[in-house]
């Protein structure tokens, strides 16, 4: 087996500053360039498998708050907007939160539409989880084709997450063009009800709208009342896309953390030698 090489002694003087220890490793050839990335190839195998499996499962984004999706971010300022709203009639005061959640007032029903959003956000997130599969083999092709010099720089940048930035930088555009198609499709065929999460998004839209236009006798329509406008159907598939990649990385980002700082998450003597280095 191929010794380290002078290539690795000196990124690791000029990537980061390493330990006097780290160092007399490098140098007396502890460890070897072939050990350096199987070990990176392990720890971005395991950081991209585990990350994959627990957001591809129901309520893998759903249930977790840190990735959990939201509406796209237009129509979430809108709602925050119409919920900070505090109308005062004279007669009768009419808070956001009335409008948002359905209420009466002077004799005029106003529907309300949080019940729509929170099936919306539902199926917005099980769209991620389905297409969160489709990573796998893009991530298996960018790892395999790991060099030394990759590797080295990766082990040593002084970065938790240097791992899965390398994987990002290298297969982002990839996995946007295999992502948003089988995230488009789910939005089209997952269906709420009678309606598919794509359509009842654009429902949602419409009812907002529809809510500013009621009108309050005597004065005037909720939107002139709020001073708030109508709001427009966004790319509810590029939306959805980005955002289940960004939760994607972010869950690589933790497990790689774990493997570079806790002796624990490094499961076997390859990624204890390798990641022992840090220490």
């Amino acid at each position: 087996m191929k010794k380290i090489s002078l290539v690795f002694i000196l990124s690791a003087f000029f990537w980061v500053s390493c330990e006097e220890d780290t160092i007399n490793d490098v140098i007396s050839g502890n460890i070897s360039t072939t050990q350096i990335i199987d070990g990176l190839k392990m720890a971005l195998d395991i950081s991209s498998d585990t990350s994959i499996t627990k957001l591809s499962k129901f309520d893998g984004y759903f249930a977790d708050p840190q990735v959990k999706l939201d509406l796209p971010l237009g129509t979430q300022a809108a709602i925050a907007a119409l919920k900070s709203q505090n109308i005062d009639l004279g007669i009768a005061t009419i808070t956001g939160e009335d409008l948002y959640n359905g209420t009466t007032i002077l004799g005029i029903t106003i529907p309300g539409i949080s019940s729509q959003e929170s099936e919306v956000v539902e199926g917005i997130n099980r769209a991620a989880e389905n297409a969160a599969s489709t990573a796998k083999p893009i991530f298996k092709d960018a790892i395999l084709g790991v060099s030394f010099l990759d590797a080295s720089s990766i082990l040593l940048s002084g970065s938790d997450t240097a791992a899965t930035a390398y994987l990002r930088t290298n297969t982002g555009g990839q996995m946007y063009q295999a992502y948003e198609p089988k995230v488009d499709s789910t939005l089209n065929s997952l269906m709420i009800g009678n309606l598919s999460v794509a359509k009842s998004y654009e429902d949602f839209v419409k009812d907002y709208n529809d809510l500013l236009a009621i009108g309050i006798p005597g004065f005037g329509d909720v939107s002139s009342l709020t001073g708030l406008n109508n709001i427009q159907v966004e790319d509810l598939s590029a939306y959805t896309t980005n955002k289940a990649l960004d939760g994607l990385y972010d869950k690589m980002g933790e497990e790689e953390t774990a493997i570079r700082t806790d002796p624990a998450a490094r499961v076997n003597d390859l990624l204890s030698l390798v990641f022992g280095l840090l220490d």
